[in-house]
Formats: C-alpha cells, structure tokens, sequence
C-alpha cells in the first residue's frame, strides 16, 4: 500500500502516467530534430543519453527526499510534478533555442555544452519523479502501473514520426507540454486531487496549464512570429530572408526568395562566362546543407550554366538515354540531364517536401519548371531501398553530394546517406546498370590530401571487384574542379572514344584530371587503391594513411567518419599531421569537430553521472554488506551498459535498413520499450531463482545477441528491396524478442537484492542509470571505431559476464538465508 494519504482512481491514475510517458518519449525524439538543425545530428544520441540521465535524476531525487514527497498525497504530487515536466518541456526549448554552442576549444563552450545537457534533462527530471513515485508509491499493482508506463512511452516514439508530418518540431514539442499538462490533469482527478489546487494561479492548476499550452501551440503553428532556431549551426537566420519553410522527420527546408546571381555550382568551371547570371532560390537543410533550384523557361538557354559544374562531366558521354538521379533536392541534377537531352528521366527523393516544391508548391513549381518535363518520373524513397527493388535498368545513375553538409561537416555519425556509401549500397546502384552503364558520384577534394576522394576511390574499387571485375584501374575516371572531385565509373572498360571524350571535356574546362586508364594517379593512395586486385589488399593500402580511408560497409557505414578514436597511434599521427596543414573541405575538419564534441560530451556525461546519481547514493550503499554491494553493483552495470550498447547497435544498423534514424528512433524504440516491459511484467511469473535459470538465460541472450550480429546483413540483403512497412515488420520481429529477454534482467536482479537488504537498492537503481548513460556515448564511439557489429558483441560480453556475477548476487541471497536460519535456531 502507499506511504501517502489519500485515495487513487483507478482510470484516472493510470491514463496519468500513460500521457506523462507517452510525452517524454515523444519529446526525446523531437529533441533529436531540434538538435540536428542547431547543432549535429550525431547528437540524437546525445539525446537518448540526457533522457536516461534526466529519468534517473528523477528516482534518485524521489529516494534522496522521499519525506518531502510522502507528506503530500500521491495525486496532488504526481499533478504537480507532471505540470512542471509540460512547463519544462516548452521552456526547456526555449533556453536550448537560445544557447549558443559550437566546437570552439574555450572554457566558454565548456559550459555552454554543460548548459545545454542540464537544460534538456529538466524535462526528463520532472517526469522520472512522476514515474518513479508511480511505479513505487501506488497502491496499485506495480505491474499493471509499469505495463501502462511502457505502452504510453512505446507509443510515444511511434507517434513522433505523424506528428513531425503536421507540424514544424518547435510546435511539437509544445503539444508533448499540452500532452503532460493533461496527464496532470487526469492525476488530479483524484478524491482530494483538484480540490488541493482550487484558489492557486494559473500556472499552478493543471487544466489552465493544458489549456495555456493548447493555445500556445496553435499560434506558434500559425503566427509568423513562431518559436525558431535563430542560432543555426552556429549561423544566424534571418526569418526575413525565408520565403517558405516546412519540417517533417526528416529535416527542416528553409526556401529563400529568388534571386538573380552568378550561379552556384558544385565545381565550376574557369571558363564560364564571369557575366552569367542565372535565377535561383536556396533550399537549405538543417541549416547548413543546401540544394539550388535554378529557374527553368522552357529553353536551353536557361540551363547552360550546368554544362560548366564537373558534376555534369559524365553527361558528355554517347549512348546516355536513360538516365536516374540519386537526390533530388531542388532538381538541378534532374535539370542538368534534361539539359544534355536525355529522353527518360528517372529522380529519386528521401524528402517529399522537395519533390512538392519542385513539382506541386504554386510559384516554386513554376519556378522549377520541372512539371513541364514529359520524360520525367520522381519517387519519394530511400534510394538505395528502390534501386534494389527496381527491375529497371538504366545508362547512367548520378549521385552527387548527397550528404547534407551538416552530417559531412559533423562525421555523419546517425544520418540515412551513410546506406548511400557501402559497398553493400554501391553493388544495388550498379545492379541497376546497363552493361555499359555508367555510375557518377562527386564528392569532395582536399587540395593538401585526398582523404575523402581516395576513400570514394576506394569504395568505387572495391565495388568493381565485388561486381567480379578483377582490373578496376580500366573502368574508373576521376578529375576535379577547386575542391569537387567527380568519379566516373563505367560497368565495361571506357572505350579510346568515351576517354577522348572524358579528356577533351576536362581539358576544354579547365579541370585536372586526378585519374584515368590513360592517366596514372599522381598521388599514391589512389594508385594503390586502384590497383588492388582483392579487398584486404585495398583496405590495406586505404589504411595506411593517417586517417582509416577501408571501404565502408553495413557493419561500420561510416564513410564520412575517417577517425579511430579508440586507435591512440593512429590519431596522434592525425594530430602531427593537422599541424601542418590546413583542415580542408568535406568530411575532415568535420570529424575533428566532431570527435572533438563527442569526447566533450562524454567528459560531461561522465561528471553528471557522478554529481546526480552517484554522490547521493553513496550512503545507501555504505551500511551494507560489501559483498552484496560490490555484486550489486557489477550486475547492475552490466545490464545498464549492456541494454544501452545493444540500442546504440541496434538504432544505427537499422537506421540503415530503415532509410532515416528517426524511422529507426521511433521503431526500435518503441519495439524495445514495449516487449522489454513485457518481459519485465513475465519474470513475475517466470523467475529466474536458482544458478541453472540464470545460465540458461543468460546463454540464451548471449546466443541472440551473437545471432544477430551474424544473421542481421543477410537479413537487410534479403529485404532492403521490400516497402518501408514490410522492413518495419522485419524490424520489430527481429527486435521484440531480444527487448522481451532483456527485460527480465532489472527485476531479477532487484528481487535478488531485495531478499537480501533493500537498503542499497537505490544505489543498484543509480549504477545502472549511471551505465546507461554513459554507454549512449561510448557506444557511439566504438560503432565509429571499431564497427556497428563490434558493439554488439561487446553487448553480448556484458550479458555472458552477467552469468558469473548473478551467480555470485544469488550466492549473497542464499548466505542471507543460512545467517537467518542460524539466528532463528540460536
């Protein structure tokens, strides 16, 4: 029964704690996408580590004051506390909104990133407090409690993903404060619940709280002065210099008006005319990236500037009359196609709202001119999920900086295009091929190295040899303009004519010519690289500069990551070698930056887990048996950083397969959350009492874990081809049964504790908090390092050590129970 005075309602009670979980978890995933547009998009899983902490903080501070707590009623308290997590959620944003944080190596920006992670736990503080008194205080079955809980969080990160669709993330994350405000609303529902805040202030009832919030929301979905990033990656925005703007789950597209100017091209050429002037409107993403849309009349005359960009380079090649565009954006790669007199057209675009400007949007469409092209066909898809799935084939397939620079300028740890860049990506795109098809990708070039280039050029081997083509040096063209370099890759080897062709056009332009049959590559890397006739030779030769350059695949997709940060020799040579030169374009500066973060927020992370869990907690641990404790202690932390290292996995390899991370945040989520609880509310009935339960398991997680590892890719291979809703099915069916047998472990182990001495069991609480949350980082990390696979066998690891330590946690069970029964026959 409850410590607190007061009656429960039943309905009431538990539709409470069904909102409060459902808004927490549907506010983590907004965070992730306020986060992508401000700062990263790496920091999604900065997001998931603050959550945990935030939760935590919460049961910690139920445990450290639970007299301030028991002398109030569970329903007035649970109102309040969920009142203040709506009121957090919104204000939470604002303060995160006004931050400003950057990769500057100060003090400053120290305790900007340590403002940010206490800003955005507050939310997650209140409502672990909520739940924490829920699951604990309630007179009601704890199970029942939990199991609302879970459903209510599971269905919270599945609804983010429609709710992103309606409205930009700042209004969405107001409606998670009208969604937690009505939670309060149903707490205070109970017998001395709403009379306990008749005569208070507004902001001190929960109906005026919800009602405050619903309006905020519909003015800030409607109002020209609406809540917005101001600071964006470090950038001001002027809302002035917007035309149109629209979210969804993917990202933010802000359009500016049009504007007539000197045209933006990828790598353009010396010898455009210096007076061309061309109408365009920006399209930025996220911020940072961009995409043009140039004004299309009817005529050539209005394209000709795309015959200048080295992107268009393989366009000049005969026998192109079907041709396929990874990429839309603002179409001018579509364009540029069009331009050179291809007749079928084919454009596939991850982001609808591009492809509704280009073609539906008044004035945009117009403007685009792209609905007046009869030979064209645009798909709203993940690329590489409809190139495997098509039986079409095509002559030329262009993927040019496809990346949004705000993932290549942050390493790309989390973003969808990482499944654009593996060879396991590269073998659909050539699949799609005629036999003399040809492949076109354009990255970028650093003029003091060839880190990012020689990476592609690698990839591009690798996918040659893959194809069973032992020669890759006869089918691979690559020249440059400034700092775009641009691959041409033939299925068949280029003809006398098609590399005339090449050299007269990169000649006649002014482009250098970096590599080609009839052109050996000055630098060495990329001769090694070319000339490699299997593909441990190539991942040799890419590695043995002082990046880590190995061709990318599913199991570490992190072709925009070119760091070891767990390889000590390998990044001291980095940091010799930055001292000398200067940072250059793409990927590199941005893996500095960003590894630079990341170490800072493990730092940072590190030392709140210590200040809010740990600290507190250290007196619950003192008076009991250090055996008990130090066992305790071990299991709880493996569990902590066993769950969070196997979603780390888990969100990363499936954000592949799925297309997008927040289709991977919201499914594997959701799927984890509701079938690990499920497994919770089962360990009531099947108990893990005795050493051989425990094994057993134990090996059976293990063994599932180490499955997956193995089975997973052939899995994707087998179904990337399939619609998003039949890999969403293989998603949850892979996942279900891992959560389900995870979610026996936290109440074996307290059960365990508890038939012992209860005393420490905050501490156990703390400790795995406190794991989990700095797994969320080190996860990351070790994926970028080592491998995606690797994390999950170290998940693995951390299941089989369990067997040993929940052996010795039941050993302190049966020691308690002989020291009983030796008192009892004194």
């Amino acid at each position: 029964m409850s410590s607190f005075p007061g009656r429960v309602q039943k309905g009431p009670f538990l539709a409470g704690v069904f909102l409060i979980t459902f808004a927490s978890l549907m506010f983590q995933i907004l965070q992730t996408r306020i986060l992508s547009v401000m700062t990263w998009y790496y920091l999604a899983f900065f997001a998931i580590s603050v959550a945990m902490l935030g939760m935590t903080v919460g049961a910690v501070l139920v445990y450290v004051k639970r007299e301030r707590f028991e002398s109030q009623p569970l329903t007035v308290t649970l109102a309040r506390y969920s009142m203040l997590a709506a009121l957090a959620m919104p204000g939470s944003m604002i303060v995160q909104l006004s931050l400003v944080v950057s990769h500057d190596t100060s003090l400053l920006m120290v305790i900007a990133w340590a403002m940010l992670l206490s800003v955005m736990a507050v939310p997650y503080i209140f409502s672990g407090v909520v739940v924490s008194l829920a699951l604990t205080r309630s007179p009601l079955p704890a199970g029942q409690v939990y199991g609302v809980d879970l459903v209510g969080a599971s269905l919270g990160c599945a609804s983010t993903i429609f709710v992103l669709n309606a409205v930009d993330a700042p209004t969405a994350i107001i409606v998670t404060g009208v969604i937690a405000a009505l939670g309060a609303v149903c707490f205070a529902v109970g017998a001395e619940g709403e009379a306990a805040f008749r005569g208070k202030r507004w902001f001190q009832r929960p109906r005026s709280v919800a009602m405050a919030l619903t309006l905020l929301a519909v003015f800030n979905a409607v109002s020209p002065l609406r809540l917005r990033p101001v600071l964006v990656k470090g950038n001001i925005e002027k809302a002035e210099n917007r035309y149109f703007e629209k979210w969804n789950t993917y990202s933010r597209i802000a359009a500016s008006y049009p504007v007539v100017e000197f045209p933006h091209l990828w790598g353009p050429s010396q010898k455009m005319p210096p007076n061309m002037k061309v109408a365009a409107v920006n399209l930025n993403i996220d911020g940072d990236a961009a995409t043009t849309m140039f004004r299309y009349d009817g005529t050539q005359k209005s394209l000709e500037s795309l015959q200048y960009d080295i992107v268009s380079l393989a366009y000049r090649l005969p026998g192109i009359h079907k041709s396929a565009v990874i990429g839309v954006g603002g179409g001018r790669d579509v364009m540029t196609a069009h331009y050179f007199g291809v007749p079928d057209i084919t454009g596939v675009e991850l982001n609808p709202i591009f492809v509704n400007l280009d073609m539906k949007v008044p004035g945009y469409s117009k403007f685009s001119g792209m609905n007046t092209l009869p030979n064209l066909k645009l798909h709203v898809d993940d690329a590489r999920s409809w190139f495997a799935a098509t039986h079409e084939k095509f002559d030329l397939v262009q993927m040019s900086m496809v990346d949004t620079f705000a993932a290549t300028g942050s390493g790309a740890f989390t973003l969808s295009e990482n499944g654009l860049y593996t060879l396991e990506g590269w073998r659909a795109f050539l699949k799609s091929l005629n036999p003399n098809g040809i492949f076109t990708v354009s990255r970028w070039y650093n003029l003091e190295d060839v880190n990012e280039t020689g990476r592609m050029v690698g990839l591009a081997t690798a996918s040659l040899l893959d194809a069973g083509i032992p020669d890759a040096s006869q089918h691979l063209y690559v020249a440059r303009a400034d700092r775009i370099a641009t691959l041409v890759l033939s299925k068949s080897p280029f003809t006398p004519e098609q590399l005339a062709i090449l050299n007269n056009t990169t000649q006649a332009l002014g482009f250098t010519v970096l590599l080609a049959p009839d052109h050996p590559a000055e630098s060495a890397l990329l001769r090694a690289a070319v000339t490699s006739t299997n593909l441990t030779d190539l991942n040799r030769a890419l590695n043995a500069t002082y990046l880590d350059l190995t061709v990318p695949t599913d199991r570490r997709p992190f072709f925009f990551s070119e760091f070891r940060l767990l390889d000590l020799p390998k990044l001291v040579r980095t940091a010799r070698v930055m001292s000398k030169h200067s940072l250059g374009e793409g990927s590199f500066s941005g893996n500095l930056m960003a590894s630079g973060a990341l170490v800072l927020i493990l730092f940072l992370s590190i030392e709140a887990v210590v200040l809010t869990i740990l600290v507190p907690l250290r007196g619950t641990a003192k008076e009991c048996p250090r055996p008990l404790v130090v066992a305790g202690s071990l299991y709880f932390g493996l569990i902590g950083m066993g769950f969070m290292l196997s979603e780390i996995a888990l969100l990363q390899w499936f954000s592949i397969f799925l297309g997008h991370p927040v289709y991977s945040l919201g499914v594997c989520l959701f799927g984890l959350i509701l079938s690990s609880g499920i497994g919770s509310l089962s360990s009531e009935k099947i108990r893990l009492r005795s050493r051989r339960a425990l094994m057993v398991w134990g090996a059976i997680v293990v063994a599932y874990l180490i499955a997956m590892e193995q089975l997973l890719p052939a899995v994707f291979a087998a179904t990337t081809n399939r619609e998003r809703a039949v890999r969403i099915g293989v998603t949850l069916a892979a996942i279900l049964p891992l959560g389900f047998l995870l979610g026996f472990a936290f109440p074996t182990g307290m059960r365990l504790v508890e038939q012992v001495d209860r005393r420490p069991t905050p501490w156990f609480w703390g400790v795995n908090g406190a794991t989990g949350v700095l797994a969320s980082v080190v996860g990351v990390i070790i994926s970028m390092s080592a491998g995606i696979d690797v994390t999950l066998l170290i998940a693995a690891a951390c299941y089989l050590a369990l067997i040993p330590v929940s052996h010795r946690l039941l050993a302190q069970k049966t020691s308690a129970t002989a020291d009983t029964a030796a008192a009892v026959a004194v």
